[in-house]
């Protein structure tokens, strides 16, 4: 029981550093090609906006998959890191693509026409938090259903956690007020973020997915 106590805190622990430097790293990539992005043409600017998205989605996956794959390597004894990280870059890289820019601009648009805080602004992004960890769930979900029973619980435990994340975050953006205040609180934000995804994900392996024969690691203990 204790081994698992550690695995769980570890877990979530890892998961919240995780978010925080992937969404972090993310952020600074964005930012730095965004000041190239406002001295060059509409056709240039669309080009480097798509690899601004791509640059900074892969950056979240790599490390958020990797995150991952170190606990779980910590289940299984045969999981692979380039596969898992492979898979979560693919979903990460879908998202910030193709979820991210539509659902940015429709939650903006209802914040500045209402309140900053709205229910449809609200909805929406609880919308596009589950789009965005469906997404993931789904990319790594080809590969953890070898591993483990129930693997379809995982997509669920990753669209619930998603969408947590970023309601957290765009409640965090509504407290924006000078710089210093703003970068305690996205700091803050990502790593309850990442508490949350860690937590609903970890509430799934533990306690609603089980190891298959032949992949458990005999020096861990599983519910």
């Amino acid at each position: 029981m204790e081994k698992e106590t550690q695995f769980w805190y570890r877990w979530i622990w890892s998961y919240s550093l995780g978010e925080l430097f992937g969404i972090g790293a993310a952020a600074v990539i964005s930012r730095l090609l965004v000041i190239e992005y406002l001295h060059t043409s509409s056709g240039v600017s669309t080009a480097l906006t798509t690899v601004v998205l791509i640059i900074a989605g892969a950056t979240e996956g790599v490390i958020i998959g990797y995150i991952q794959w170190r606990s779980l390597s910590k289940l299984i004894s045969d999981f692979k890191p380039k596969p898992w990280m492979a898979a979560t870059t693919a979903g990460a890289i879908a998202g910030w693509v193709f979820i991210l820019p539509p659902s940015v601009m429709i939650i903006f648009f209802f914040s500045n026409f209402f309140s900053v805080v709205n229910q449809n602004a609200v909805f929406l992004t609880l919308l596009a938090g589950t789009a965005f960890g469906g997404v993931i769930g789904m990319a790594q979900y080809v590969l953890i259903r070898k591993y483990f029973y129930n693997a379809m619980i995982w997509i669920l435990a990753n669209t619930i956690g998603w969408s947590l994340s970023f309601l957290l975050v765009y409640f965090s953006i509504s407290f924006f007020t000078t710089s210093l205040y703003n970068v305690i609180f996205i700091i803050t934000a990502c790593l309850l973020s990442g508490f949350m995804q860690g937590g609903v994900t970890g509430v799934a392996v533990h306690f609603r997915m089980s190891i298959k024969k032949g992949h458990e690691r005999k020096d861990v203990v599983m519910v």
